[in-house]
């Protein structure tokens, strides 16, 4: 395939950041498979959110994007805790009801966005104009800035795991529950903070998104399947797995669309994972 070098690089470029913002998905999806033992099917909705209130407040209030985008961490943080809490807390170690659960929670907040945003899309102001010149190649800040910000949440939560107690429960939780329980770690408590942490991620991911392409209601869809994707390439709650996974996955949707038709560039994870559940079901990562 004859192609110019640059459109190459831009497809790498863009494969690269989508991957990072895939794995703050599929690290916030693991956090709360693996500790509250529920599969969070809102997820994609939750960063949809955030990516709006990105959009309000730096549209309606005026503020800047690295303000706006703490913030609206924050703000679902807190609606974590109101999920966690109220809703899905009597669901663990249930299959089907968090599952209507969170289809419930995903209606309402589509609608919500409608009702307010409107069916077309939105603009977040960019992050970022021009590009950087190195090395005689062009690359964008904005894909720049966004790959930055995600590994440094990244190494932010790596950090918390390893350095603090309740990251310490948190990955005991997830590798054993019961014996955690022995030792004195109270479940709920670490499953709210997983609920925090993960719709922390998924507003980062969707505000991030928001700046270099666009907001609208049904944005949340796509990012939901790479996250669950991520996880099984990469085995559940392994974070060099689902960094890994991560980088597969992101690769390939940015080489795949200008190598082959779209159909088979949207096939080919799918068919990925499907190969990983017959043979290597753990996932790259993952214990047997």
């Amino acid at each position: 395939m004859d192609l110019p070098a640059d459109v190459w690089v831009q497809a790498l470029i863009n494969g690269f950041t989508l991957s990072w913002i895939y794995i703050l998905m599929a690290l916030g999806l693991a956090f709360i498979m693996s500790i509250a033992r529920i599969l969070q099917l809102a997820h994609g909705e939750v960063y949809m959110i955030g990516a709006y209130i990105v959009f309000y407040l730096t549209t309606a209030f005026g503020l800047n994007i690295y303000l706006a985008l703490p913030l609206s961490m924050i703000i679902m943080a807190v609606f974590g805790i109101f999920m966690e809490k109220f809703i899905f807390r009597r669901f663990q170690n249930q299959l089907l009801a968090p599952i209507i659960a969170s289809m419930g929670i995903t209606m309402i907040l589509t609608n919500v966005a409608i009702v307010s945003f409107g069916l077309y899309t939105r603009s977040v102001p960019r992050i970022a104009d021009g590009s950087f010149q190195v090395f005689g190649g062009s690359f964008p800040k904005d894909r720049v800035i966004v790959t930055a910000i995600t590994v440094f949440l990244l190494l932010m939560v790596t950090l918390f795991l390893k350095k603090f107690k309740s990251g310490q429960a948190m990955v005991a939780i997830s590798q054993n529950r019961e014996g955690a329980m022995l030792a004195g770690i109270n479940p709920v408590q670490v499953s709210r903070l997983a609920f925090i942490i993960a719709c922390a991620l998924a507003a980062a991911g969707g505000g991030l998104t928001g700046a270099i392409l666009n907001v609208s209601p049904f944005m949340g869809t796509p990012p939901l399947v790479k996250g669950i994707v991520i996880i099984v390439l990469g085995g559940l709650g392994s974070l060099p797995g689902a960094v890994v996974g991560g980088m597969i996955l992101g690769l390939l949707d940015g080489i795949l669309p200008i190598m082959f038709d779209p159909l088979v560039a949207a096939l080919s994870p799918l068919i990925l994972v499907v190969i990983f559940l017959l043979f290597r079901p753990q996932g790259l990562f993952g214990h047997e």
